[in-house]
């Protein structure tokens, strides 16, 4: 009995021993877990920094590869004869040849660049009280239809309609006491298609400002001569004008304006078969830069050889914050601005 009772003990002190081996091993396996677990947060906080740097890098490649384009095409006498380039290749037989393919560094270059000539869509990011020309030119000799202008505020608030006038009468006012986020556009249309003269293209020009209202028609109809104020309904994303009938040609100008606020614009043609392809007004540069894995790309809307956008005419011959007096006589060495009698006093004149 005495020796069954110290082999019992025994085989217990022996069970004791199993315990604590087995809380070990547990607490080695939850301290490697965790040891596992930090090392892939390094690793992966590790790969965040990289790819965020490498993207910046890929960026200012692709951004490299967007001045090289603008640069080649500055150079460019005709607008009308830059071809598309659709691959990463030269592959309009050797017109953009001189074009770089650079590597910036070790890993860093862009390595495509595509050139559309003809966008369906123009974009504006800084329409203001300056004239903005904008050709309308059917790249494809399709008919243009339909003309659309979308624009939106710059810097507005969530809610830039807010306080948007209701009705487009009486909405000339001091530049104070406009409140509404979005602009007032002036536009002038005209159709430029075939052979007109002085007369004919004074006859071809329609010319209207188009006031925010918060609800109303979005449409309009190309009326040259019926200069008239246009009121387009708008929601706090943008406005939205289409002029829908009255076209019909294929080659337009249009000079356009945004007062008291400034606008981003896209403009857009339809036409039978769809969106008109645009020429001779933008070109859209896509450049894709790459740094080691990381690619970015960025596209960017830029002026046709630098002649299209600029305003060739002045859009008024005289501007003024203030009342102005045209009533005046003029004699041989003498000019007088009060006409009702010299040293007299002429109502027109009197602020």
């Amino acid at each position: 009995m005495n020796t069954q009772a110290s082999n019992t003990e025994s085989l217990q002190r022996n069970q004791s021993g199993m315990v604590s081996i087995m809380v070990t091993m547990i607490l080695m396996i939850v301290m490697s877990l965790i040891v596992v677990g930090f090392a892939q947060v390094s690793r992966r906080n590790q790969r965040v920094a990289l790819d965020r740097q490498l993207s910046t890098q890929a960026f200012y490649a692709a951004e490299s590869g967007v001045n090289d384009a603008r640069e080649f095409l500055k150079g460019v006498a005709d607008p009308s004869l830059v071809p598309a380039k659709t691959g990463c290749t030269d592959n309009v037989g050797g017109y953009y040849a001189s074009l770089p393919n650079r590597t910036l560094s070790s890993g860093v270059t862009y390595s495509c660049l595509l050139i559309n000539p003809t966008p369906t869509v123009l974009q504006y990011n800084n329409i203001g009280e300056q004239g903005t020309v904008v050709p309308l030119i059917s790249a494809t000799g399709a008919a243009i239809n339909t003309i659309t202008l979308e624009y939106q505020a710059k810097n507005a608030s969530n809610t830039p309609t807010a306080n948007c006038p209701t009705t487009i009468k009486n909405q000339f006012k001091p530049s104070a006491n406009w409140n509404c986020e979005y602009g007032v556009l002036r536009f002038d249309l005209v159709d430029v298609s075939g052979n007109k003269d002085a007369n004919g293209y004074q006859a071809a020009t329609m010319t209207s400002f188009v006031v925010p209202i918060k609800s109303g028609s979005t449409t309009a109809s190309f009326s040259p001569g019926n200069n008239t104020l246009i009121g387009t309904a708008c929601t706090d994303t943008s406005c939205k004008l289409t002029i829908n009938s009255g076209l019909g040609g294929t080659q337009y100008y249009m000079r356009v304006s945004s007062l008291y606020k400034e606008s981003t614009m896209n403009i857009s043609a339809a036409g039978p078969g769809g969106n008109v392809k645009l020429a001779n007004a933008q070109v859209i540069i896509d450049a894709t830069g790459k740094a080691q894995d990381v690619l970015r790309r960025i596209q960017v809307h830029m002026p046709l050889s630098g002649l299209t956008s600029n305003n060739q005419l002045p859009d008024n011959a005289i501007q003024t914050t203030d009342s102005i007096c045209k009533r005046f006589s003029i004699m041989d060495g003498w000019v007088d601005n009060t006409p009702d009698g010299v040293g007299g006093t002429n109502s027109l004149c009197t602020p």
